[in-house]
């Protein structure tokens, strides 16, 4: 082929251009122009009979015209008919090829440091000196980033198959978090709904990868990537070494989470009664504190769920990391926050509602809120869990209401509502956002609130100051006893069952490391307390709307008094 023939005279052309130019950037750049025009030639069926020739007759046609445009004497284009193609900038001369769509798209993948010199001068036609002088660098500096530029782009061109997988299929990647999350939201809000942040930090996260091997590897422009990676940066979901980057936290796939449950299964089954009798106690203890209470079956049973979710959800924990006499440390946050970041990717065409294997055993970790000076000098806090492993609604997550992916923001407003409806007072004093208001259907629906002819009311349990500090003595014994009787099975359980981390992360605690070789563990033992008559059966499972675990607590010194009057 012609093209393949142009090679050989690379090296003449050069040493030619040389002699023209007098120092080796012009040179080279003179050369490389000469070949574009040659190769663009070609591609419009044109035959070239004598290489040497044709190439020495452009490579003047250039040279001269770069002479009349350094002393602004008008350039002379000569066309076809003379055997050589319109002599005018070349990648104007593309601009309808599919070479120059090509260039194009190579000068995309290019680095911050080269793309902008490429496009000042190729794509706006400014001068060596006119770049120097606007990015503030040597002319020198300038012509060696042309060049690397453009041996760059060449690359890129021949190497454009090498996108991977996610370029065509991306992934998702769900953010959860340990800790206390940031005042945004975070981490959880950094890459929510934002497809290319999560697809970033999946390539980065089995080794560390430049900027260009991002953009190359995801099939995306660099100019879209380095905002992105910026921010992921900032947020502390990558760290940045050298000119590499790389994912700073776990990421468990769907078969990570779903590979240990058979076997959490069986221990639960097998070591019910250890499980289970710290949290009987539990709830004996406070039945018995809160039996003047005049609470519905729903509310008790709000009761008795979040007991069951707390106790083994701690109690767990402190087992595992009893077992291994290690400590989660949560660093502060740029945002405020402290958490540790685990994630969980999700490849195209998994379907999660039809795996009830995992979903079924899925929840949801404590969240807390607490607000001050609320109103009348009261303060609020509200402790809750998820159960996701129930098919049923989330009090969060309504498909009528879309609410701001920013949980603590979305739980403060809740803390709010729930104040304000349970002491009858006006939103405004509470300070809740009005469009907070429209949940109340979807919180009704999700059995947090209930509906008593025209009245709304609380459904879960409202506990004055007195009353919590019962409940978290209850709680904290149960945390105490179950964490003692477990680490020793637990140890011998999770030999073998750590999940391998990528040998750069330095950052991911062991708790993290088999999380989901105890994870289901929670939910295994709820669902068989409830098959046994331990809990209430409320058939959650046939998509009846389990009462959600979720404790209010106002720190009034009259409220213990308000409550007996209320519910007499």
């Amino acid at each position: 082929m012609q093209t393949e023939q142009l090679t050989q005279y690379s090296e003449y052309l050069l040493g030619l251009a040389l002699k023209k130019c007098g120092n080796i950037y012009d040179a080279e750049d003179l050369t490389q122009e000469t070949l574009l025009a040659a190769i663009s030639y070609i591609s419009k069926g044109k035959e070239i009979k004598d290489f040497k020739t044709w190439l020495c007759s452009v490579m003047n046609r250039r040279f001269n015209d770069a002479l009349r445009k350094k002393y602004n004497h008008p350039v002379i284009h000569i066309g076809d008919d003379f055997d050589i193609m319109d002599d005018s900038n070349i990648l104007d001369n593309l601009e309808q090829e599919s070479e120059y769509e090509a260039v194009r798209k190579a000068v995309a993948y290019l680095g911050k440091t080269y793309r902008d010199v490429l496009v000042r001068h190729y794509l706006r036609d400014q001068s060596i000196e006119q770049i120097s002088k606007e990015l503030g660098i040597p002319k020198g500096t300038v012509k060696s980033r042309l060049h690397l530029g453009r041996k760059s782009v060449k690359e890129g061109l021949e190497n454009m198959e090498k996108y991977n997988e996610q370029s065509y299929s991306p992934v998702r990647l769900n953010i959860s978090y340990s800790g206390t999350g940031g005042i945004n939201g975070e981490p959880c809000s950094i890459v929510y709904n934002d497809v290319l942040a999560q697809n970033i930090l999946w390539l980065a996260y089995e080794k560390p990868v430049t900027m260009e091997e991002i953009s190359l590897g995801l099939g995306v422009p660099i100019a879209y990537i380095e905002p992105v990676v910026e921010k992921l940066v900032n947020g502390e979901l990558m760290v940045k070494t050298g000119i590499r980057y790389y994912t700073d936290f776990i990421i468990y796939t769907v078969d990570d989470m779903k590979k240990h449950i058979p076997a959490q299964i069986e221990f639960v089954n097998s070591n019910f009664d250890m499980l289970w009798t710290p949290i009987e106690e539990a709830i004996t203890t406070l039945n018995a504190a809160f039996s003047t209470r005049s609470w519905n079956m729903d509310t008790r049973n709000s009761m008795e769920l979040y007991t069951a979710f707390n106790c083994l959800d701690y109690g767990i924990f402190e087992a595992v990391t009893n077992a291994f006499n290690s400590q989660q440390e949560f660093p502060d946050r740029p945002s405020g926050g402290r958490w540790i970041a685990f994630g969980h990717i999700i490849k195209e065409g998994y379907v999660g509602s039809k795996d009830i294997g995992l979903r079924k055993y899925e929840y949801s970790g404590e969240r807390n809120v607490r607000l001050d000076n609320i109103s009348n000098n009261d303060s609020v806090e509200m402790h809750v869990y998820g159960t996701e492993g129930f098919p049923c609604c989330q009090y969060d997550r309504s498909p009528d209401y879309t609410f701001i992916p920013k949980k603590p923001i979305v739980d403060e407003e809740f803390s709010r509502l729930l104040y304000a409806i349970y002491k009858e007072v006006n939103p405004e004093s509470a300070g809740l956002n009005h469009e907070y208001l429209k949940a109340i259907p979807w919180l009704t629906r999700c059995k947090v609130l209930r509906k008593e002819g025209y009245k709304i009311l609380v459904n879960i349990p409202v506990l004055s100051q007195n009353e919590a500090h019962i409940l978290r003595e209850a709680l904290y014994n149960a945390h105490v006893k179950l964490a003692g009787s477990l680490a020793e099975p637990l140890s011998v359980f999770l030999k073998g069952k750590r999940k391998e981390i990528p040998p750069h992360l330095r950052s991911v605690p062991l708790q993290k490391q088999y999380l989901y070789s105890y994870d289901a563990m929670v939910l295994a033992t709820i669902r068989e307390a409830i098959r046994i008559g331990k809990l209430h059966d409320g058939k959650y499972d046939e998509e009846n709307q389990p009462p959600c675990p979720m404790v209010l607590v106002v720190h009034d010194e009259e409220l213990l008094n308000f409550q007996k009057t209320t519910n007499t």
